[in-house]
């Protein structure tokens, strides 16, 4: 019979980061002769028609057999499943954004944040623990895990949904009408990710550089009061006819804002990875991004780093990328030097590392 290996996960839906990451880890499980499973709190909008509710997981919580891989981004209830598994046990961390981001906007994400946190010493009884990125490794070693216990396991840049889907053409046109600059940024619209810097540097870009100019903010929209501040912003410096606000939106529409895109832009102050970047990287989208977070472990050497918000600097740095065609193959060839050393073989001998850690027999062999 084949080992068992479980991942649980808290919600799982299309177009999350989180739940990518799961499918494909299961994807090469089930390809490496595993029965590989794959639970959520919250399942209705799984991309994966095979995932069950975390419930499902209790008759292989004493299986000591068995391996549990246990996705940490978000307070969830499940962890009491997790905690009382006598599986061996992995915990895989993605960071929680810091309470403090969301405290002016919202008290029940706060809550749910700080909860989390707290959390997460408790989880270090675990077997073995890996954050997706260095930066995530570290806090857990803040957390009290211990170092000989812990690595990292990246996540796989899933770019065959990209590869498969049609643009919208008809999108693109009005996007690239009139060859107007597109800048983009990618990320559900929360106070971690500083879209009110993302604003006020665009509006240096686009008041003193360049006029014709468009920001596009890709991502779903959830905390009224943030949005409120956010829209007041645009509203206050005339930017209502240069910035779109895309909200939810299909993979395909995803892709053609990648595709109009002439420029990259990041101002998180948190991140626990940022998979967006190595989006842009596949799309050869230069990336201008603030140096915090994880953000430099996700970048290395790639793209252009900043560490001060100085908007106006930031936005003649904008323009001379736009216009100086050496410095942009310069930066887009590092990015995609770094875009390798994500590559999904290179990823896959890091989880065949992390399940050897467990004592699970290296995949390699089971493929041959």
């Amino acid at each position: 019979m084949p080992l068992r290996i479980h991942q649980i996960g808290s919600v799982l839906a299309a177009g999350d980061a989180v739940t990518n990451q799961i499918v494909e880890i299961d994807r090469r499980l089930a390809r490496w002769g595993f029965a590989s499973q794959i639970y959520g709190s919250e399942i209705s909008a799984a991309p994966i028609a095979t995932a069950q509710l975390d419930s499902a997981y209790l008759p292989f919580v004493d299986e000591s057999d068995d391996v549990l891989l246990y996705h940490y981004s978000a307070y969830c209830e499940n962890h009491a499943l997790f905690r009382r598994s006598r599986n061996r046990k992995i915990l895989i961390y993605h960071n929680i954004t810091p309470a403090e981001y969301f405290r002016p906007y919202d008290r029940y994400y706060e809550s749910l944040c700080n909860q989390g946190r707290r959390l997460l010493p408790e989880l270090s009884t675990c077997d073995y623990a890996v954050g997706d990125s260095e930066y995530n490794r570290l806090e857990l070693l803040q957390q009290g895990f211990a170092a000989d216990h812990t690595g990292v396991l990246p996540l796989f840049l899933g770019v065959e949904g990209f590869d498969r889907a049609q643009h919208d053409a008809a999108l693109l046109r009005r996007l690239k009408a009139g060859d107007t600059t597109n800048i983009l940024f990618v990320g559900r619209v929360a106070p971690n990710k500083a879209f009110e810097d993302l604003i006020k540097v665009f509006y240096s870009y686009h008041r003193y550089v360049n006029p014709n100019s468009c920001l596009i903010l890709a991502g779903a929209r959830f905390l009224p009061s943030y949005n409120r501040a956010l829209d007041e912003l645009v509203v206050r410096l005339a930017l209502a006819d240069a910035i779109i606000f895309t909200d939810r939106i299909s993979l395909r529409q995803l892709k053609t804002y990648y595709l109009a895109a002439d420029l990259f832009l990041c101002a998180s102050r948190h991140e626990g990875f940022c998979a967006p970047l190595l989006e842009a990287m596949y799309f050869g989208i230069p990336i201008v991004a603030h140096a915090a977070g994880a953000v430099p472990y996700t970048l290395g050497r790639a793209g252009v780093q900043f560490h001060a918000l100085q908007y106006d600097v930031l936005a003649e740095l904008m323009g001379l990328l736009m216009e100086n065609q050496t410095m942009r193959r310069q930066i887009i060839a590092t990015q995609k030097t770094r875009l390798d050393e994500y590559a999904p073989a290179r990823v896959e001998e890091q989880l065949r590392a992390v399940l050897s850690m467990v004592g699970v027999g290296a995949p390699a062999e089971i493929d041959g």
